[in-house]
């Protein structure tokens, strides 16, 4: 039974944990595995016909330091439409609009061929791939380049059409967008964790070992790691049968089947809100003794909040400090790409 795997960050990290997680799932699934990931505009995709557990290739890609992304897609197979071959191993790539679409599949369809294709043909013979190439060709009428909501709900419709052919779990993106598809009939399982900080200690799902995350991760990341089966033992939460869910720089931005307040990120707090105010008010950077001066909090409740305005996205530490972000000569400014979204929270902050 096939195994997927996805993830969505806000910065580009290494996968080296889930990864190590992941590739034992080989063990059940010998006929190939593949991995994804977009170092730059294009995709890049390192795949085998051959179990992961036996890849010298896939130790390479655990231990590759410099393989960064904010986007992964893997997959280990277990062959049931298609012969053991390189064409036929997951992920699958194309371009379109000058986009590099990458897909992933699990499950199997019959009568599948009865959906239509246009200029995009699959090289193999797999159900995955005929159907990638359909969905490329439905995107290419529907004329998709900037994907918006309206295109995201009329995506969930296509995706529950083509579930009607069988058991139907898919990851794919473009790029930017991590789009995952969970079959309606609840079909073998999908399934996501949210990684943020303050990180921990997590154990790997079927080894007896730990890693603590706060060595592994820059304190800034946040995102999304998606899988078929639970791979660790942190508090992962399971997909809605027939659940469209749209990730992008580590934040979900669409569901079809969870509220806003389900999606929706923390809302800021008041001393979060304040620091904000204190530096956007400010023509120049500004130094966390100066902003706990300013704000009339306790120092440790302003580099809690600091802290957390760091991860998401909020302020940035100027790149000419030569100390951490949590001394007091430290220095902070907004976000350039976030001061319209500020300039509305302080606005409306009573």
């Amino acid at each position: 039974m096939c195994e997927l795997l996805g993830m969505s960050f806000n910065l580009p990290v290494t996968p080296k944990i889930s990864f190590k997680s992941f590739r034992r799932r080989g063990k059940k699934n010998p006929h190939g595995w593949g991995l994804a990931f977009y170092p730059d505009k294009s995709a890049q995709i390192f795949k085998e016909p051959i179990s992961a557990m036996e890849s010298l290739l896939s130790r390479f890609v655990e231990n590759y330091k410099e393989m960064k992304s904010k986007i992964f897609i893997g997959h280990v197979r277990y062959a049931s439409v298609g012969t053991k071959s390189y064409k036929n191993t997951h992920p699958f790539q194309r371009e379109l609009n000058g986009k590099e679409y990458v897909f992933a599949h699990n499950g199997t369809l019959s009568n599948y061929k009865n959906l239509k294709l246009g200029r995009f043909k699959p090289l193999g013979e797999t159900d995955s791939e005929y159907i990638f190439c359909h969905l490329l060709k439905c995107f290419e009428e529907r004329g998709i380049n900037n994907w918006k909501k309206d295109d995201f709900e009329w995506l969930e419709t296509k995706l529950r059409e083509i579930n009607e052919y069988g058991d139907f779990n898919c990851i794919f993106s473009d790029g930017k967008h991590l789009f995952c598809y969970y079959d309606k009939e609840g079909y073998n399982g999908l399934c996501f964790v949210h990684r943020k900080p303050p990180y921990g200690k997590i154990h790997l799902a079927d080894k007896d070992w730990e890693i603590d995350l706060a060595e592994e991760k820059d304190p800034r990341q946040r995102g999304f790691i998606i899988a078929t089966n639970r791979l660790t033992d942190e508090a992962w939460t399971s997909f809605h049968p027939g659940e469209l869910i749209v990730f992008k720089n580590g934040e979900i931005i669409y569901s079809n089947l969870r509220s806003p307040s389900e999606i929706q990120p923390t809302p800021l707090t008041p001393i979060e809100l304040k620091i904000l105010k204190i530096l956007r008010t400010s023509p120049h950077r500004v130094s966390l003794r100066k902003i706990i001066e300013l704000s009339e909090h306790s120092p440790q409740e302003v580099k809690i909040s600091v802290h957390s305005l760091l991860c998401k996205g909020y302020i940035r530490q100027d790149s000419r400090d030569k100390v951490k972000w949590h001394h007091s000569t430290a220095t902070f400014y907004t976000n350039p790409s976030k001061r319209k979204e500020i300039d509305k929270l302080i606005k409306t902050d009573p």
